[in-house]
């Protein structure tokens, strides 16, 4: 709380220059608090006038700057030499919310600016994400297709070898099976060939 003294004397702070002696060494004191709020208290003889009514004597009376206050009806207080907090305060006020605005359009504008090329690169990467679901299918739909193909040649090798089989000669060269069966064509083949030449 700043304490403003009004008087005569030289040390008060808002000096009133009187040679009448109306005006008191100390006539009165102006509170002004932190958050701009005034009050007025009287110490003089010949009273403190708010709006034209004299106030209690030690008393702090509510003031504003709107109000006139005069001095034993001799002098007058000039609000130009209290200096205006409330005023600062509003203005402080209004220049934290105006720079909390710049701030935040600030933000909002680089957001907005950079958040157009920086919305396209997430773009591709959905896309590439969409192309490798697209593939996964494909490659299942593949996987069938090559089962079939070797169920395929499966049937065919399998094929193969059971003509190679029927193929084959029931015994091979040069070992005795034991069973004459076996050799019998073998005998034949001479007696086929005697018998065109018996009929010459």
């Amino acid at each position: 709380m700043k304490v403003y003294s009004i008087g005569r004397e030289e040390s008060c702070d808002i000096i009133i220059d009187d040679r009448t002696d109306v005006i008191s060494r100390r006539h009165a004191a102006l509170n002004v608090t932190s958050m701009g709020k005034m009050t007025i208290v009287d110490y003089s003889h010949n009273g403190t006038y708010v709006n034209g009514i004299r106030i209690s004597p030690n008393v702090p009376v509510p003031v504003t700057r709107k109000d006139n206050i005069s001095f034993a009806h001799v002098a007058r207080l000039d609000w130009h030499v209290i200096p205006n907090t409330q005023a600062k305060i509003i203005r402080y006020a209004i220049l934290a919310v105006v720079a909390v605005l710049l701030v935040i359009g600030g933000v909002w504008g680089y957001k907005s600016f950079s958040g157009g090329s920086g919305s396209e690169t997430p773009v591709p990467q959905e896309a590439v994400a969409d192309s490798t679901l697209t593939q996964k299918p494909d490659t299942l739909t593949q996987k069938p297709d090559t089962l079939k193909q070797d169920k395929d040649t499966l049937k065919q090798d399998s094929v193969q070898i059971i003509q190679i089989k029927r193929k084959a000669p029931a015994g091979k060269p040069g070992k005795d099976t034991g069973k004459g069966k076996k050799d019998a064509p073998k005998k034949e083949e001479p007696k086929q060939e005697e018998a065109p030449t018996r009929f010459r």
